[in-house]
């Protein structure tokens, strides 16, 4: 194995894509993952169970030199990934998936801005969709560009979601928090009108700077 492949990030790869899969998050066609540490990035293959996920099979990039250092086919999405470490400083990790209920909104192009849940405002402020791009192409990370740099976890038109942070972990807890507030919101809506909290405390939240 080429010496500036670091393994661990690897098992941390392996370790999120497994949780992910069994959450039924991401699967063998849908869902990718990346890190990127000392400009090497490492991105999950496509059309590979994220169950299935080895050293072997990981896809390495020396970001510095083009250079392909492990794995074989890399995700289709690997432009969108690259592109989103370059939006803002600090961003070490990328994760996209088509969680069920995240991608029912962006399929709906409906935001999760509603006033009624002080974690959505706590954690997110809002969720926005960002308008569509053409999966694989350089567009959909230039048209999500905007979004992320006021938001680490967004929306993509007729798509899925895409969550940045400082860590791996970090951005697939992201996912799964918010997935549970889309389900949430839809199952509200089914028992009634949601209520918004009062206008001071939605103020005092939206007003919290974010975490990467």
């Amino acid at each position: 194995m080429d010496s500036r492949i670091d393994t661990s990030v690897m098992d941390e790869i392996i370790s999120i894509g497994s949780e992910l899969q069994d959450m039924e998050l991401v699967n063998t066609f849908e869902g990718n993952l990346s890190i990127m540490k000392d400009n090497i990035l490492y991105i999950t293959p496509g059309r590979t169970s994220k169950k299935a996920l080895t050293y072997d099979n990981i896809c390495v990039f020396d970001e510095t030199t083009g250079e392909q250092l492990s794995g074989g086919r890399p995700s289709s999405e690997t432009k969108m990934h690259r592109g989103a470490y370059g939006v803002k400083e600090g961003i070490n990790a990328v994760i996209h998936c088509h969680a069920p209920f995240l991608t029912a909104h962006a399929i709906a192009h409906e935001p999760l801005d509603y006033k009624s849940n002080p974690e959505l405002l706590f954690h997110y402020h809002d969720i926005p969709v960002a308008p569509y791009g053409m999966p694989g192409s350089d567009e959909i990370i230039e048209k999500a560009r905007g979004y992320l740099l006021q938001r680490n976890l967004i929306l993509m038109a007729n798509h899925g979601v895409l969550s940045v942070a400082s860590n791996l972990g970090l951005a697939a807890q992201r996912i799964v928090s918010a997935e549970k507030l889309a389900k949430i919101y839809l199952i509200a809506n089914l028992i009634g009108k949601p209520v918004d909290i009062p206008e001071t405390e939605i103020l005092r939240l939206m007003g919290r700077p974010l975490d990467l």
